[in-house]
């Protein structure tokens, strides 16, 4: 028989101790029993009942638990004692092999037929409380409290989770009731936090979540979607959800860094989510990002209301990167006009706009100069002249032999010049960084067989050694 003392003094919150007011539930992976419990000294637990003193001299009471309860599992199950809630919570899994009572079942107690007339009919009160409680769950969408919207409550209900009663994550303030074999809770006064529940499902801990959205409670909500995250298990979609939700809490406490955080871990996990970027990008934009938030839209798939979003903080994108080009040192802003020009079609003006920022370089072997020949070799490209391309990639990779951006674009100029055995190389050498790159593999796969043939048709096809760009 497990056994949990609490040294301050006891009471039952009804009057009667014989007729204590219990609540069970059936959550979505354990079982739940809640006895109202205003304090605790001496608690024993079997598989059918529990016993409790109500002060250091008196004699302790015997509580059958009500008829539909399961047998408790005294090996898996856990009791937490509340004192801010005033009640006392067991729990146990379901789904495990019940009746695992052994030796210490505890015989029944004599009563007096008035005090077990009444013990009868407070079983037969509670099951109408119960009724009324499960239509009062079906109804928790109309009678939300004020600062919870309709469309947070649909979202809520949108990820497939279900309120848990009056859960609004643990407020636990007591010290933890275990079972027999079960560990010890060395939870403090004061701890809100629920990970000391490892067996609680992260779809559970998003149920409470949910729950405590609907109240209101937003910090709550959030410690139980983070509990959540912790035992996800490696469900990618679930933590999806669970970082949406969480971002969405977040960003209601004006925590809006964080939320977009948990937005961008979403939308890598679930890149189909539309609201992970729409709730990303309004996260951002609330942090004075409206670039990266409309750079974060464009990889949403097709959907209307990102597209209105978009269309909503395309201008203060523009104004914010307008801003930001001004303050540039010359050669930087100069490069950044040309990149303007670029990404607007316009590859002959980017072309030499870079020019004219390469010449505003001080040092051409620079980082940044390096940076403007590749950009000025991709405007080439667009425009077919594959020799200019040849030569600026060349140059940037003398310099920097690994720059992968410059093998590529090198590799992708030689074989339209019929320098396919150069172009192979490149190939293999963007292969040797990247195995995974597209582009690379393509060119090895359509090039290889084509050198070696010609090698051995004609001694060689090569792009000459001594050409120089």
């Amino acid at each position: 028989i497990a056994m949990c003392k609490d040294q301050s003094a006891t009471g039952i919150q009804d009057q009667d101790a014989l007729a204590p007011r219990w609540h069970f539930e059936k959550l979505d992976s354990l079982w739940r029993l809640t006895l109202s419990v205003s304090k605790l000294t001496d608690l024993e637990i079997n598989s059918q009942a529990l016993r409790l003193k109500v002060d250091s001299d008196s004699e302790s009471i015997l509580l059958p638990f009500p008829a539909q309860v399961p047998p408790v599992d005294i090996d898996e199950a856990k009791c937490k004692f509340s004192r801010r809630r005033r009640e006392l919570v067991i729990e146990w899994p379901c789904g495990l092999v019940q009746g695992k009572t052994g030796s210490s079942r505890l015989a029944p107690a004599p009563a007096n037929d008035a005090a077990q007339a009444e013990f009868t009919a407070q079983h037969a009160a509670m099951a109408c409380c119960e009724e009324a409680g499960e239509g009062a769950c079906s109804e928790e969408a109309d009678s939300r409290p004020v600062g919870t919207s309709a469309e947070e409550t649909k979202e809520m209900q949108s990820t497939g989770s279900t309120a848990v009663g009056e859960e609004k994550g643990d407020d636990s303030d007591g010290t933890a009731v275990p079972a027999e074999g079960a560990g010890v809770d060395e939870s403090t006064e004061g701890d809100d936090h629920d990970d000391a529940e490892p067996w609680v499902s992260a779809q559970e801990w998003k149920a409470r979540g949910n729950a405590a959205v609907k109240t209101g409670d937003h910090d709550a909500a959030i410690q139980c979607y983070s509990s959540g995250i912790a035992n996800v298990s490696g469900n990618s979609e679930a933590e999806a959800m669970l970082c949406s939700n969480r971002a969405m809490c977040l960003h209601k406490l004006g925590r809006y860094q964080e939320a977009a955080v948990d937005e961008k871990r979403c939308v890598q996990l679930k890149p189909d989510f539309v609201k992970g970027y729409l709730r990303g990008a309004m996260a951002l934009r609330a942090c004075g990002q409206p670039t990266e938030a409309l750079a974060l839209l464009k990889r949403a798939p097709v959907n209307d209301e990102a597209c209105s979003l978009a269309a909503e903080i395309r201008p203060e994108a523009e104004a914010a990167e307008k801003a930001r080009i001004e303050v540039l040192p010359e050669a930087e802003r100069t490069k950044e006009e040309g990149n303007i020009l670029f990404r607007k079609g316009r590859f002959e003006a980017a072309a030499e706009k870079y020019g004219e920022a390469l010449s505003l370089c001080e040092n051409e072997e620079g980082s940044l100069a390096l940076a403007i020949r590749n950009n000025r070799a991709a405007c080439f490209h667009q425009v077919s002249d594959f020799n200019a391309v040849v030569k600026d990639t060349t140059f940037v990779l003398e310099r920097e032999p690994q720059n992968i951006k410059a093998l590529v674009r090198r590799m992708l100029a030689l074989e339209p010049l019929e320098c396919y055995e150069r172009a192979l190389l490149d190939a293999r050498a963007v292969l040797s960084q990247d195995p995974r790159n597209e582009m690379a593999n393509k060119v090895q796969h359509r090039l290889g067989k084509l050198v070696r043939d010609l090698n051995r048709a004609s001694g060689g096809a090569k792009c000459s050694s001594e050409r120089t760009w």
